[in-house]
């Protein structure tokens, strides 16, 4: 479909843009090189001539091969006769890139290095090849690190990377590293945890920074390693452990202004902390409970926090969100409206939406089927369509940032890892969707539907979730008077 045009400027034929630069120009007129390199990656089948082929011209608003278009150009690349865009004279993105990648995995001796070739192969072979070119430009440290990998003088191993200068500027390679198993396994989320801590504790006093390094190692990385053993540690969870670490280092720095230590603590110190800071000083309960557990704090009381309100969506406003997840024509991705899906109707939390693994949902006679436990769902019409759609789509399945046949529903950008949940928040949530309302909502439906044991054992969630959403809901009064009807 092409733009409206501007009068008396030179502009794009298919977006109307003016003032750019101009990669070419065919029988339809003239191309910016945005148009061009989006039409240039474009493979199919012509339907003019029904020849599966790139398809960078245009009949009407269809995407029709080289021929059918009369463009006067052969995009066959001249060493592997792949046909595709051009990124050197007479070489495709694949060719350039293996070129460039022979030179700089060279181990001295004009070969690729062995230990590296698993990664020359995945990056070689993957289907946007010029994704990998352009990525190898911008990161410097990443290719520098390459060549010293090749050429010996660092050593292949994890330290390689945590000790780098940058280890940020490195991290995306290191996955790349474990994922295509040159190295072992590792979870690099637990060592970026413990790497913050040590910067965080460098600016405490040396006997706050003792106690803390305590709590942290056996609390949090105690609970982040059993987490990661099962697969079920998350973003949340280390995001949870920072924020609980730096409140309790602010608990601290609060009792020494009030010239006390935690093992001087008193419930007036506790109730004054509550009482003047805001609500996320509750969240150094869990520090003071494992200090006075420890002998490290004397015996005070430390309420838990409960929440005063509890958001819920009416059901015409759910009723909407879920419109919203089946429409084709939002701005959410395939993958958006699936976990919309799972979150409104089925009420999935997104923490475990952004885990799920490609086997729970299985198409089966032509019906879809839905594990979160043990139990199969039958996914009703039209929510299996989103679902379908989403897996014929799966995002991020043109690089080599997963190896293999996709382990997971919502792959993620990082190397081998799903998509973090905060992510898939922002998305809902930009799109007008209540996220913690939308839950409740989503909860209180199925109790009301389905008796709560059952959506409790179906669904992943306790019993007392369950009831306690039935129980709000008002279900407890309704089979009152049915029982009494």
């Amino acid at each position: 479909m092409t733009g409206p045009r501007t009068p008396g400027r030179r502009c794009c034929v298919r977006c109307a843009a003016t003032g750019v630069k101009f990669a070419t120009t065919w029988p339809e007129g003239s191309i910016c090189r945005r148009c061009y390199q989006q039409a240039t990656r474009r493979h199919g089948i012509c339907p003019a001539c029904l020849t599966q082929r790139l398809l960078p011209g245009r009949i009407g608003d269809a995407n029709v091969c080289t021929d059918c278009a009369g463009i006067p150009k052969d995009f066959h690349c001249s060493r592997c006769g792949r046909e595709d865009e051009p990124v050197r004279i007479g070489l495709c993105a694949h060719c350039a890139l293996n070129d460039d990648l022979t030179v700089l995995l060279d181990d001295g001796t004009g070969q690729i290095a062995p230990a590296l070739l698993p990664l020359h192969t995945a990056l070689t072979e993957q289907r946007h090849a010029r994704s990998a070119t352009i990525w190898l430009i911008t990161n410097p440290d990443a290719t520098a690190l390459l060549g010293d990998l090749a050429r010996g003088t660092q050593p292949l191993e994890h330290s390689t990377f945590t000790s780098h200068p940058h280890p940020r500027k490195v991290a995306f390679l290191h996955e790349l590293f474990i994922e295509h198993q040159l190295l072992g396994p590792m979870n690099l989320d637990i060592e970026r945890f413990q790497t913050w801590l040590t910067a965080k504790l460098s600016f405490a006093p040396e006997t706050d920074a003792r106690i803390i390094t305590q709590y942290a190692r056996w609390v949090h990385l105690n609970r982040m390693h059993r987490l990661a053993e099962t697969g079920m540690l998350t973003k949340g969870t280390i995001l949870s452990a920072r924020q609980s670490t730096t409140v309790a280092l602010g608990f601290l720095a609060f009792l020494a202004g009030r010239d006390s230590t935690l093992a001087q603590c008193t419930q007036t110190d506790i109730d004054q902390w509550l009482a003047d800071g805001p609500t996320t000083h509750s969240l150094s309960r869990g520090f003071v409970r494992w200090a006075i557990e420890h002998h490290h704090a004397p015996h005070v009381d430390f309420p838990y926090r409960v929440a005063k309100t509890e958001p819920i969506l009416s059901q015409p406003q759910r009723l909407a969100s879920i419109q919203l997840a089946l429409d084709e024509h939002t701005d959410l991705t395939d993958a958006d409206r699936a976990a919309a899906v799972l979150f409104l109707v089925f009420g999935q939390p997104l923490t475990r939406i952004s885990r799920m693994t490609r086997d729970q949902i299985e198409r089966r006679h032509n019906a879809t089927i839905l594990r979160v436990t043990d139990d199969e769902i039958l996914v009703p019409s039209p929510f299996d369509n989103v679902l379908t759609q989403h897996l014929e789509r799966l995002p991020h399945q043109n690089t080599t940032a997963h190896r293999g046949d996709p382990r997971w529903l919502f792959p993620g950008a990082r190397p081998g890892q799903p998509i973090n949940h905060n992510t898939l928040m922002t998305r809902l949530r930009d799109a007008g969707i209540e996220i913690r309302a939308a839950h409740n909502a989503a909860l209180r439906a199925l109790v009301l539907d389905i008796p709560a044991a059952i959506v409790a054992n179906t669904l992943g969630y306790s019993y007392q979730i369950t009831d306690k959403h039935r129980r709000n809901s008002g279900a407890t009064f309704i089979d009152y008077i049915n029982h009494r009807s």
